[in-house]
């Protein structure tokens, strides 16, 4: 079984830094047993291994809705679940519990669609321009912000497709290629509902792969283990340089 120390060496090992901005896309089950200590969830666990290699930077959880909202138009902030695995609604429940003890280092973004679990000293202030986002992924949000601030990119047990920074640089490049616009109601922390905008995302991510080894050329890539999943981390700035250069042969236009 893996603890949450050997989880957190291997992720040293694989190149990420104390400080580093840091998201993760997971599958739990690639990871093997993980040893649940302290009354924690293995989903848990993994999380907080992340958390404890980047203690003086800041991780954040995808904790996207776009399947959930399109079948209600609601998105409420600690009710709504993510529609992408365990490790996303872990990071919900813990979100949940941080704001009922007043603890600022862990929060949901108020994305509608492409909301985060933000965990750091800053995670309230890295979130905070989700809620006036109006499309899936701008760059002034989280995401975006990987470009901006020097980010990494990590897939445990995941690949490309599952890459939504590049849905960013996707948006960046062909904002017109975006689903119409529908309503949402939103409901915060504090109960509060608004009415916001949502849309869908372009392009096949299925797709996203092909890029693979151009980045491995650019030497965007490193790769390891995480648990027994197989693990690859993606520097972000390189990440969007090669997209740019390569989207038209990879996506066909």
């Amino acid at each position: 079984m893996y603890t949450q120390a050997y989880l957190t060496e291997q992720i040293r090992r694989l190149g990420v830094k104390e400080t580093d901005l840091l998201t993760a896309h997971t599958s739990l089950k690639s990871v093997g047993q993980v040893c649940v200590e302290r009354g924690k969830t293995a989903a848990e666990t993994l999380i907080s291994a992340l958390c404890d290699r980047v203690k003086n930077g800041l991780l954040f959880i995808p904790a996207h809705t776009f399947s959930n909202i399109r079948q209600t138009p609601i998105f409420d902030v600690k009710n709504t679940m993510p529609c992408i695995g365990g490790v996303p609604c872990a990071a919900v429940e813990m979100a949940n519990r941080a704001y009922e003890r007043g603890d600022k280092t862990c929060v949901r973004s108020m994305h509608v669609s492409h909301s985060v679990v933000a965990f750091g000293k800053g995670a309230q202030e890295y979130v905070a321009d989700d809620i006036r986002a109006e499309s899936p992924v701008p760059m002034f949000g989280c995401y975006g912000k990987l470009l901006t601030l020097g980010g990494k990119i990590l897939f445990i047990g995941t690949n490309l497709s599952n890459n939504t920074f590049i849905h960013a640089i996707d948006e960046y490049v062909q904002p017109e290629g975006m689903s119409a616009p529908y309503e949402i109601t939103a409901i915060d922390y504090e109960g509060k509902k608004t009415v916001r905008i949502a849309r869908n995302c372009q392009g096949p991510s299925a797709k996203y792969v092909g890029y693979q080894p151009y980045l491995e050329e650019a030497g965007a890539l490193s790769f390891g283990k995480i648990g027994d999943a197989d693990a690859m981390l993606c520097d972000a700035k390189k990440c969007f340089e090669v997209v740019i250069k390569m989207r038209g042969k990879i996506m066909g236009y």
